[in-house]
Parts: C-alpha cells; sequence; structure tokens
C-alpha cells in the first residue's frame, strides 16, 4: 500500500473513546487528533497522555473544524447510534473552511463492523424508544452521502449496509478488510491448560455459559485452569466462583498491563457471546487480542469473524449449541497440539485495522487477508 504522509491532519470523532482506540492511535502515523463526547470504563489515563486527545461538545467541535486545516476526518460509521448530526455538522464546517481557503475539501471516512439489521432493532424497542431512535438517525443519510470512503471489517457488516442504503443516493468507496490483529510479540512454544475469559461479565457476553461449562472441563482435565478477567453484572458470581473452586481466579477490573500479561500465559480464550434483541456481537476485542497473543479461541457464530475462525482451528459453536457443547469444545481446544506460534503464523502480517485505517486516508489499493 502507498504510505500516507506524515504531515497529514487527521481528526477522528469518537462518541466513546476506549483504550484500544487510544493504543491505535499511538501507532498511527500521521497521529490523529481525537476528538470525544464520553470515555468507555477501560479508560487507561496512561495511554490517554500518549495520544492528541480532546473532550469536546458539539459547539466546540465544530469551532475546531472552523479554525483548523483537516485532511481526513474519520467519524464513527453511521449505524452506531447517534453520532450522525455531530459528525454531519463537523465535516460541513470542515468543508466550508476548505472552500473559503481553497484547500481541498477534507475527506470523510468510516470503519464499520455493525451487523445487526436496522430493522431488527428497531422491531425490537420500545415504542418510545423506536421514535426517539428515528429521530437521533434523521441526519443518517446524509451521514453516508457525505462519505468518500468506507472499509468494513467483516462480511456481515457489509452486507447490512448494503441492504440498509440499498435506496440511498451515492456510494462511497468501499473495501472489506477483515478485523483481524496481527502477531503481538513472539508467543512461547507451549502453555498450560488455561482457559481465559475477558471483559463484561454479562449474560450476553456468555459468562454464565462459560461458569456452567467449567465443572465439565474441571473433573476431566486435573491441569486445567479458569482465569476470569471482567467487570459488570456477573462479578460477584465470578468472586464466589474463585472463593470455591482452587483452580479458578477472578480479578475484577484487572488493570491493562494485567490483561497483556494474562493473554501471554493463557492457552485458549473463551467469548460464547449470544445476539440479544438490540445487540449483536460485532467482533469481540477479547477475540481480537486473544488471537493477537497466540490463544486459541472458542466462541460463538455471532462474531462477525466466525468464518475465518472455523476455517484457521478454532472452535465457533452454533448459539443453540450453548451452553451444551461449550464444555467438550473448551476440552478440545485445551488438548490441541497446535502452538502459540501456530496460532499465529495464520495472522496478517498487519494489523486489519491499521491497514484498514490507511486505505481510507488514501493509501491505494487493499491487499486482502488470507
Amino acid at each position: 500500500m502507498s504510505p500516507i504522509a506524515a504531515e497529514m491532519q487527521v481528526v477522528q470523532l469518537y462518541e466513546v473513546v476506549r483504550t484500544a482506540h487510544l493504543e491505535r492511535a499511538a501507532a498511527t502515523v500521521p497521529r490523529p487528533v481525537i476528538l470525544y463526547r464520553r470515555a468507555r470504563y477501560d479508560f487507561d489515563e496512561a495511554v490517554a497522555r500518549t495520544v492528541d486527545l480532546r473532550r469536546r461538545s458539539l459547539l466546540a467541535s465544530i469551532a475546531f473544524a472552523l479554525g483548523r486545516d483537516i485532511d481526513v476526518i474519520e467519524v464513527n460509521e453511521p449505524l452506531s447510534g447517534d453520532s450522525s448530526l455531530p459528525a454531519v455538522a463537523f465535516a460541513g464546517a470542515a468543508r466550508l473552511r476548505a472552500l473559503v481557503r481553497r484547500r481541498p475539501r477534507p475527506l470523510v471516512v468510516t470503519y464499520a463492523i455493525e451487523n445487526l439489521e436496522p430493522e431488527t432493532l428497531l422491531r425490537n424497542l420500545p415504542l418510545k424508544a423506536r421514535w426517539r431512535h428515528r429521530l437521533r438517525h434523521l441526519t443518517t443519510p446524509l451521514l453516508w452521502r457525505s462519505l468518500d470512503r468506507i472499509a468494513y471489517g467483516t462480511s456481515d457488516a457489509q452486507r447490512v449496509y448494503a441492504r440498509a442504503f440499498a435506496r440511498s443516493r451515492g456510494r462511497p468507496a468501499s473495501a472489506l478488510i477483515e478485523a483481524l490483529p496481527s502477531p503481538a510479540a513472539d508467543a512461547d512454544g507451549s502453555r498450560e491448560q488455561i482457559i481465559l475469559f475477558l471483559g463484561d461479565l454479562s449474560e450476553r457476553k456468555g459468562f454464565p455459559d462459560v461458569v456452567s461449562a467449567w465443572p465439565h472441563v474441571r473433573d476431566r482435565l486435573p491441569d486445567a485452569r479458569l482465569l476470569v478477567l471482567g467487570r459488570g453484572a456477573g462479578s460477584a458470581t465470578a468472586s464466589s466462583l474463585a472463593q470455591g473452586e482452587p483452580r479458578v481466579r477472578t480479578v475484577i477490573e484487572p488493570s491493562r498491563a494485567a490483561i497483556l500479561g494474562h493473554l501471554r500465559s493463557a492457552k485458549v480464550l473463551v467469548l460464547p457471546s449470544r445476539r440479544r434483541p438490540l445487540w449483536r456481537e460485532q467482533v469481540g476485542l477479547p477475540i481480537v487480542e486473544g488471537l493477537a497473543n497466540g490463544c486459541l479461541v472458542v466462541t460463538s457464530s455471532e462474531t462477525g469473524i466466525a468464518d475465518w475462525l472455523s476455517a484457521h482451528g478454532h472452535w465457533v459453536l452454533p448459539e443453540e449449541d450453548l451452553p451444551a457443547g461449550l464444555g467438550d469444545a473448551l476440552l478440545a481446544a485445551l488438548t490441541s497440539s497446535r502452538t502459540p506460534g501456530d496460532v499465529q503464523a495464520d495472522l496478517p502480517a498487519a494489523d486489519g485495522r491499521l491497514r484498514a485505517q490507511e486505505w481510507m486516508y488514501g493509501g491505494g489499493e487493499v491487499i486482502l487477508p488470507r
């Protein structure tokens, strides 16, 4: 791919910013300015100090766009929620400035992984919430027409957007670049039989299914251990399980450094997400980070990279097979002869999200992942 000019002025707009966004920005050339409205619970202040991060209201963001030359504006994906109006306003202000100053108008780009059909979401919303949703999305078609480029992280997202905007005028240039990580530091040749559940300890993420499947694994593999890292509704359950089970360890609200350390020691990453009326797993950040660190993955077919996982030696269960089939899948993964190096060998040399970003910013042709 063609290199991106280091002096290019890039602004990323986030309704909600999380640590993964900041880590990616820190590794990006050119280094973007990040404007955001709210921070997610996993926000890491230390990582935030390594990037150009600014919290701005809608009016302050517009003032920023009018006062600074910008080459690329990366916005939240159009189907992501209530960020369409701020994105349209910001892009309009930036393009107005470019027109007045006789500069090339800034590119407006986005990265999309939403895989829940809009009509499904609307059908399951209560009446008042349905109307609020429609009001928030009044400017979404305008945002779609404002886009110059859209990179899809999953084929599911590509299909959802094709249907959602089938009747819209105009269509941005697009590319499918799967949301696969590049390998992290070289993984060890072998690992102990550790299962890692990482993230929100909720029903939708499948945490109760992991709790139900654990006795099946524990009774058959005396060396197996379960490590639970996260927070949420299941925190009390996770803590109680660790108190009564010597081979279970729970860490509530772990630090970023602790998470990375445990990813490098676990053999299996488990995330059996379940679809809900208003939610579907897009990719699953724990899955991405587990793959990067050489973990075998046991998950459900709800993740947007389910087909890739199935084709590359991981375990993908239909939701109807949960929790009954989860124990056997975990046993198979724990006793697999595949090494962390084998897992990493299947990954692309360059991180899919960064490759998508390079393409969105005008970096030329895309080489699709293996």
